[in-house]
């Protein structure tokens, strides 16, 4: 069973909150300069910074890949959120190779 996207991304929103993670929605693109967005640490906080024109897709991968990195044993998850997290995680080990 697939989630509506919105869906997926508010539990991913949902979640970084959860994790005490804080998500930025700003521009990040100019005529010079284009970023995907990520996550980094300010401050000991960690943060997501985002694009809010970004598609869907791309911010529920960002949110993905950013948040697969927490132990999220101890929080409920919805099978199918997990299940994307477990595939982000894999993804980045791949790249890592």
């Amino acid at each position: 069973m697939n989630m509506q996207p919105i869906k997926v991304l508010e539990s991913l929103e949902d979640l970084a909150e959860k994790l005490g993670v804080e998500i930025v929605y700003e521009k990040l693109r100019d005529e010079e300069i284009s970023v995907r967005g990520g996550m980094c640490k300010v401050q000991k906080v960690y943060k997501i910074f985002m694009d809010p024109s970004e598609p869907m897709e791309n911010r529920i991968k960002i949110l993905a890949r950013a948040l697969s990195s927490f132990n999220t044993e101890d929080i409920y998850l919805l099978p199918f959120i997990r299940e994307i997290l477990e595939i982000s995680q894999r993804e980045e080990k791949e790249r890592e190779l």
